[in-house]
């Protein structure tokens, strides 16, 4: 994931980073989904984060769950606009939204993977500061084939 974006941050003037554990995370997820939510956060994060900025990108577990999480240095949301970013169609201000050519699709996309997995996003951000953003995902998700 890291080598997909490392070109467009660099040219963002932003630095990529990953924090991960040394020994391997073993999880029961679909790895294709897992990698479009932690797509759409690590894209948000570049379009977000002004040059000289950084992205971490980490990974842990604990004793039932994966914590998956993508946080900058970036521009940061509004205390107000927080509870409605994962919302569909939500965007914080259409300025924003021209610059980076967001539908307001890619936070509900992110929650809508993450509750597939039985699992939760949390966010929290300030203005100036930047964002995080955190994936927790039971080990052993629930069968995401049933209807």
């Amino acid at each position: 994931m890291r080598e997909y974006y490392e070109a467009s941050a660099a040219n963002a003037g932003v630095s990529l980073t990953t924090a991960c554990p040394s020994e391997p995370v073993i999880a029961a997820i679909d790895q294709s989904l897992i990698q479009r939510a932690l797509s759409n956060l690590v894209s948000n994060a570049v379009a977000h984060t002004p040059s000289g900025g950084s992205i971490i990108m980490s990974a842990k577990t604990d004793r039932s769950n994966l914590h998956l999480e993508v946080s900058d240095t970036g521009i940061g949301i509004p205390a107000a606009a927080l509870p409605r970013v994962f919302d569909r169609f939500f965007r914080i201000d259409a300025s924003r939204s021209q610059v980076s050519g967001g539908t307001g699709l890619g936070l509900a996309i992110v929650q809508s993977i993450t509750l597939l997995h039985g699992g939760n996003v949390q966010i929290s951000s300030e203005p100036g500061e930047g964002t995080r953003v955190t994936l927790s995902v039971p080990a052993s998700p629930p069968n995401m084939t049933e209807s």
